[in-house]
């Protein structure tokens, strides 16, 4: 009897441990619910005041202590508790002291979780399955529970016997696959009409115990479309989920709300992150090139580095980046958000979805959600991905050599009348390469090997000391500069996250490091991202949480691009000079004749201890209260913090023509805060089966602010040590300035304080579902504008009609969905003013105004002078579109479709004022000067898919085409000008023109003879074998008039295509990017063709410049007397740069379940990839990739887009991969 009994107590201790550890795993809900049922007794109004039932309280004892109660449901039924026995303590047992008393009841602890509720009296019925017999299949449920207990002292007083009993069950088993025959995890069982559920294990299996009557279950997961499947009796149920490629995409984010895809009104392009992620990059800019139809994006190969995103062409003169819109809070710059951290991505693109942004919205709006956790899941998971980038040969220009250098130097003095004398090559009547190279107070120039000018004996690098100073240089056949430059660099990224929660609340974890060297030398970038997303239920209607990134990044050295950088230095050094002399000093151009530029290998490594550090923390805490059952409020306090530090020394230098004689450092310093707070009131409603409304309000308010320091000093004993650097430590004169408004510190964003308050509201309306329409109202007061403007009001509307739910398509079932749509609205923006620009300063300085009134040498007085002309008239640009769309859904979804034309104008763009020569000389506000139009189409094709079985594609395409005009300046004829760094006016901005076209001389051939010299027109220099320009006005002179657009560097289209294959556990995919119908403006040249400076030459020149022998040149005569071609912008520097390249290709493996299981993993995935693998263009440039590209890689400017100023170049990378999940 007493092995009985103890099998007995062991048997329900058991249960209940099983139990309780299911309610901790939050895999199951409460093991009993109580039901709040009278059994027929009347009780009156009085009594029910002061009294509550027995089930009810235990349910809320349940949530409060998170514990399990175990009763028979008759010892419950009918019993009530006065409320004044209600009070909670801090342990549960006090608590059931204190409510039991007077029922009858008792209670006995099972385990810390676990609790069973049962009859006081010493014996208990014993309540069979015979105690059902006649009752109905729902009495029978409603009578047993999962586990009941019966309780009984009567033969042991001293143990507590649990007889354990289950209801009549069925087993059902089985294991759910995916379309490849893989085993899915997570996958949710139901009991069709119950909560009695379960979840399938790491390799896909289930087990249910479900009561004996026939039933359905349902089989759902997150991107597969839900099954049922129907069971008449106990036996295996296996299913295979299909994917569905709609339910991920199915409710989007826009702007302040959410909306099913399928009812979106607006042009909204949704990006799949798990395509971002094909790009290594560090941010998702660089990520968004081809992957949305509108959006045009351009990049380099900088370490770290962003790219300049444009949606739809452009609706500025200066900044056209998008605003983006991380979690609810908005930003300028989300370059340092983890991509790995994205969930979803949303472009908007017209004012029908955008314009509830208002004044920001004018250049589109990015919408990005990260990672959140799901309620009853939980995982862990690591992605990390390490491997080599390289610049390709056929980025590196081919430059001549040492002995065709000398060469060309003699041609061009022969045919230029000058003797051919060098103090390189010598003066004979050809060149000779010299053995070594000697930088002397005596002597600079070639010597042969055997030369005792050459002796080692005689170098002494005496830095300082010009008098002394002795280097000597092996000379080199030809240094490739651009080789030496560059590395194979190392990328890596490792992520480490977590996620998972309970219906109180969920957590998602991310732990991020990325890490890229740079291709050229001594140039890097580091970055550790945090992010913790929490959400939490704590009540009914109630919902808070916040989501948080903190993100510290590191860059070295520079961003070696433009003429300073290291790769526009690599064509400005001759090839004769070696990288090092012959004692491993630093070479240069100190020889003489031999330019003027710098050794990128010194420059480098010089730099390779400047810094750029900092941190950003940026997020929000909201919280969310259901008002009524469709009213929901919810606030929203977001921060964007910014904290950066810079720090630049300058050497002394020895090696060049121009040296640094004093070294220099430069600290610099600041921070910018912008806070946002938005309060939103949502009611959202359904009336009858035909109408549904949804009404947005909402009210925000927006402050940045900054301040920095600029501090510097010369003069360093010690500079050459990194720690020993301050300005403190320097022996010249410190000076230090500080910023608080509209300055910029180095780049970094400091100032510009501003502040924006703003109203909105929308309603989205819909008839049958298949009417649509919704309106915007936006109204912004910004502090960036002068009281006569600060105020502006921008509406939108948009209507679409679902065609396909007309009776007249029901006989065309090949279209899932036909939804034809429309809209109109007006954007602002606000991005190309500061603030200071409505006030007119003043400014103090000694030099500049103050004043020895009366007329004493021995002092002055304190005065001002105006510093900058301020305006209050200048207003809002203002941005008006027009869009039409047709969205389009075949064969169930298998093909997608969206094709979409568009209309874009801006009104009053901003511009800095021009001074005429009678203003003084100080800063000029902005001011409105015109108008400008973009024309577009975008189309997106879609299809994804199984064949032959076990083989599985998804392919997506999307086409991008727009035109740009100016159409209004503020006077007639007027024309903006823009020059390269070495060259005027290469840009000229006019009505009827696009932004940033090119502008200079047609050349029209090269004249062959004197007779076309003699009949050409005049010309400012002309000869046998010089360009011979257009004369377009025909007035038989060649001036400023002829000047014309000679190209334009927006693309005729853009084309991104994505194609995914699969083959059981293998899969290929890859993305292709055509880019095509452009100009570019290829400075370069300047150096390398046409001797802007003495430096590299190009292998053009020899090749294709004008001799008798070749008529058909392109380039003029080799001549020292031409400087004449050099000084003009011409059409020789334009070129195609249409390019189609490979942007990605990998390859990976999924290990099957079953062995990912022996790994205690439920994924484990290996991958191999390419990036940039081939590019097919006619450009001779390092990197056809700059259409939009501005001025050093700056985006504040957009007048000035696709003039190649030596870039860096994108690379070409090889990466290995993996993906865990735990």
């Amino acid at each position: 009897m007493t092995t009985k009994r103890t099998k007995l107590i062991f048997r329900s201790v058991c249960c209940a441990v099983a139990m309780a550890f299911v309610q901790e795993q939050s895999l199951a809900q409460t093991i009993v619910l109580a039901n709040n049922q009278t059994t027929g007794q009347q009780r009156s109004r009085s009594e029910l005041k002061k009294t509550v039932a027995l089930t009810e309280v235990l349910q809320n004892l349940q949530a409060e202590y998170n514990v399990s109660f175990l009763y028979e449901k008759k010892n419950l039924e009918g019993k009530y508790i006065s409320t004044s026995q209600i009070a909670y303590s801090d342990k549960i047992e006090n608590t059931l002291g204190k409510v039991l008393p007077g029922t009858e009841l008792t209670f006995e602890k099972i385990n810390s979780k676990t609790y069973a509720i049962v009859s006081g009296e010493s014996n208990t019925t014993n309540l069979t399955a015979a105690n059902t017999t006649g009752k109905s299949e729902t009495e029978k449920l409603d009578y047993f529970n999962l586990l009941f207990v019966d309780y009984n002292k009567s033969n042991r007083p001293d143990v507590i016997n649990y007889r354990a009993k289950t209801a009549p069950v069925w087993q059902i088993s089985g294991k759910v696959a995916s379309a490849n025959g893989e085993g899915m995890p997570g996958v949710t069982v139901l009991l069709k009409g119950t909560s009695t559920g379960a979840t399938t294990s790491p390799d896909g299996n289930y087990t249910l115990s479900v009561p004996e009557a026939p039933g359905t279950l349902v089989f759902s997961f997150i991107g597969f479309t839900t099954q049922e499947k129907a069971f008449t009796g106990p036996g295996t149920v296996n299913v295979t989920l299909a994917e569905d490629a709609t339910a991920l995409e199915e409710v989007v984010v826009t702007g302040y709300t959410s909306e099913k895809k399928r009812d979106i009104i607006g042009s909204v392009s949704v990006v799949k992150p798990t395509e971002l992620l094909q790009t290594p990059a560090a941010n998702l800019q660089a990520q968004l090139q081809g992957r949305a139809s509108g959006v045009t994006v351009s990049g380099n190969g900088q370490p770290g580095a962003g790219a300049k995103v444009r949606i739809r062409g452009f609706a500025s003169f200066g900044n056209n980046d998008p605003l983006y819109v991380i979690d609810g809070v908005p930003t300028d710059n989300p370059s340092t958000l983890n991509p790995q951290d994205i969930e979803s991505l949303q472009v908007l693109k017209d004012a029908t979805s955008a314009s509830i942004y208002g004044s920001r919205a004018a250049n589109g709006v990015i919408i990005v959600t990260t990672k959140r956790g799901k309620a009853g899941t939980s995982s862990i998971s690591f992605d990390s991905y390490a491997g080599v980038q390289v610049i390709p040969e056929s980025s590196m220009p081919e430059m001549l050599n040492t002995e065709q250098y000398g060469q060309y130097l003699f041609t061009s003095r022969k045919n230029g009348g000058v003797p051919t004398t060098s103090p390189i090559f010598g003066s004979g009547a050809n060149p000779v390469v010299p053995g070594y190279l000697i930088i002397s107070p005596a002597y600079k120039g070639g010597v042969a090997a055997d030369d005792p000018r050459a002796n080692p004996s005689n170098y002494n690098l005496a830095i300082g000391d010009a008098n002394k100073f002795y280097q000597i240089l092996k000379t080199s056949p030809g240094t490739n500069w651009f080789k030496e430059i560059t590395q194979p660099a190392r990328i890596q990224s490792h992520q480490l996250s977590a996620s998972g929660g309970t219906e109180k609340g969920t957590y998602a974890l991310g732990v991020n490091y990325f890490n890229q060297e740079g291709t050229i030398v001594n140039t890097g970038y580091d970055r550790f991202t945090v992010r913790a997303n929490t959400t939490f239920n704590p009540v009914k209607r109630i919902r808070i949480g916040e989501n948080l990134q903190v993100s510290y990044e590191d860059r070295q050295g520079g961003s070696e691009a433009g003429e300073g950088g290291a790769w526009a230095q690599a064509y400005r050094m001759v090839p004769y000079l070696p990288v090092y002399d012959i004692n491993g000093g630093f070479a240069g151009n100190g020889v003489t004749e031999s330019g003027n530029g710098s050794s990128p290998i010194a420059n480098l490594a010089r730099n390779k201890d400047n810094k750029q550090y900092g941190y950003k923390v940026f997020g929000n805490v909201y919280g969310e209260v259901d008002i009524l059952k469709n009213l929901t409020a919810r606030t929203s306090f977001g921060i964007d913090y910014t904290n950066e530090y810079r720090g630049t020394y300058n050497a002394v230098t020895y090696e060049r023509s121009e040296n640094n004689s004093v070294d220099a450092f430069t600290e610099r310093f600041g921070y910018f805060n912008t806070w946002t707070w938005t309060n939103t009131l949502t009611y959202n409603q359904k009336f009858g089966e035909n109408h549904s409304l949804k009404v947005l309000g909402g009210v925000e308010a927006i402050k940045g602010s900054g301040r920095g320091i600029n501090a510097s000093n010369t003069g360093y004993d010690f500079g050459q040590v990194v720690d020993f650097r301050s300005i403190q430590t320097g022996n010249g004169i410190r000076s230090a300035t500080t910023y608080n408004i509209g300055q910029n510190i180095g780049g970094l964003p400091i100032g510009g304080a501003s502040s924006l308050y703003s109203l909105f509201s929308r309603v989205d309306y819909g008839f049958r579902d298949k009417y649509l329409f919704n309106a915007t109202i936006r109204r912004d007061a910004s502090s960036k504008f002068g009281p006569l403007s600060r105020v502006a009001v921008f509406p939108a509307f948009g209507a679409a009609w679902r065609i396909s739910d007309e009776a007249f398509m029901q006989s065309l079932p090949v279209f899932t969905e036909l939804k034809l749509r429309g809209g109109w609205g007006q954007m602002g923006s606000q991005r190309n003013v500061d603030a200071i620009n409505q006030f007119t300063t003043f400014a103090s300085g000694q030099r500049e105004s103050w004043y020895a009134i009366d007329g004493q040498n021995n002092g002055s007085t304190t005065g001002y002078r105006q510093s900058r002309l301020g305006n209050l008239t200048s207003k809002w640009e203002t941005t008006e579109t027009t869009n039409i769309g047709l969205d389009a859904s075949f064969l169930n979804g298998r093909f997608n479709v969206t094709v979409e034309g568009y209309n874009i104008e801006t009104k009053d763009l901003l511009i800095e004022q021009v001074r005429n020569n009678l203003s003084p000389e100080i800063d000029q506000p902005r001011v409105n000067v015109g108008n400008m139009r973009n024309r577009g189409f975008d189309i997106n094709l879609g299809t994804t898919g199984n064949f032959a079985g076990d083989f599985r594609y998804d392919a997506s395409l999307n086409f991008t085409r727009y035109t740009n005009e100016i159409t209004k300046l503020a006077e007639e004829g007027q024309i903006i000008y823009l020059g390269a760094s070495r060259l005027g006016n290469v840009i000229a901005i006019e009505k009827g023109h696009p932004m940033s076209s090119f502008f200079g001389y047609q050349v029209d051939g090269i004249f062959q003879n004197q007779a076309e010299v003699d009949a050409g027109p005049a010309m400012q220099y002309k000869t046998v074998g010089s360009w011979r320009l257009k004369d377009l006005n025909g007035d038989n002179k060649i001036d400023d008039a002829d000047r014309t657009h000679i190209g334009n560097p927006i693309p005729k289209f853009q084309l991104g295509g994505n194609l995914s294959l699969a083959y059981k556990n293998f899969d290929i995919s890859t993305f292709l990017f055509w880019n095509y119908g452009n100009d570019l403006f290829n400075f370069t040249r300047w150096f390398t063709d046409l001797r802007g400076f003495v430096g590299g030459v190009s292998t053009r020149v020899l090749e294709n410049s004008w001799t008798p022998q070749n008529p058909g040149a392109t380039l003029p005569i080799i001549s020292s007397k031409d400087t004449y071609s050099s000084s003009i912008s011409s059409s020789y520097f334009v070129e195609k740069g249409s390019y189609f390249r490979m942007r990605t290709l990998q390859i990976g493996y999924k290990m099957p379940a079953s062995f990912a299981n022996k790994l205690r993993l439920n994924n484990f995935r290996v991958y191999l990839q390419g990036q940039n693998l081939f590019t097919i263009t006619k450009y001779t440039g390092a990197d056809p990739d700059i259409s939009i590209v501005g001025d050093n890689n700056a985006t504040d400017n957009d007048r000035f887009m696709g003039v190649d100023q030596a870039n860096y170049p994108n690379s070409r990378q090889f990466i290995i991969g993996i993906n865990l999940g735990f």
